[in-house]
């Protein structure tokens, strides 16, 4: 028998010997890979918070109104919405305007109406989101050079704020209805939905 195969030891102690490298090799690998894993879960969990904090920071308009991207995306969105009227004539909204404000010689369904009526829409519906609302859909829908806006501003709400133009509207009709005046709705609207109104303009 040759020196080097009397030298060479048996297969089976090769074999015990490459298992027992491969498993520690194997709880060393489990063992980074669980720290790889939990550092990249941690990285994940980082970008997250960060990405709340960004969408929850502030941002400052330039009519000095701040806005949280976070509020304003359960309402708003970049995306222009098809047009569907929330204030069509089978609505006593603006019927119920022109009664209160006595424009006998007026139609309520003619399409133009007085241009202070896009001022007080602002003021009783848009008015009852929250206050950075009304400014991010200024910026979204902005006026044209004519002063008229291409779109509608509810093209620029989600269907959830969609709902609530359609409850703020329905409460606005109400009320209305059981007043006498533009003077008296006003005062309702402000006590109990809290919309304010320039007083002395109608005490005079």
């Amino acid at each position: 028998m040759k020196k080097d195969e009397l030298t060479k030891k048996p297969v089976s102690e090769e074999v015990s010997k490459k298992v027992e490298i491969t498993k520690e090799a194997e709880q060393e690998r489990k063992f980074l890979s669980g720290m790889l894993i939990q550092k990249t879960e941690d990285l994940v969990e980082e970008a997250k918070r960060r990405k709340r904090e960004k969408e929850e920071e502030k941002f400052e308009l330039r009519n000095g109104t701040f806005i949280s991207i976070a509020e304003l995306r359960e309402i708003i969105t970049a995306n222009l919405q098809p047009y569907k009227s929330h204030f069509p004539n089978t609505q006593p909204f603006f019927s119920e305007i022109y009664r209160l404000n006595e424009w006998t010689d007026l139609n309520p369904n003619d399409y133009i109406k007085p241009p202070i009526v896009g001022t007080w829409i602002n003021e009783i519906i848009y008015s009852r989101y929250s206050k950075e609302v009304l400014p991010a859909l200024r910026i979204l829908n902005p006026s044209l050079p004519s002063g008229i806006r291409k779109f509608k501003h509810f093209q620029f709400l989600t269907e959830e704020g969609q709902n609530k133009l359609n409850q703020f509207r329905d409460e606005a009709i109400a009320l209305m209805k059981e007043s006498k005046s533009w003077i008296e709705f006003r005062r309702k609207l402000l006590q109990k939905h809290g919309v304010p109104y320039q007083s002395e303009m109608f005490d005079k």
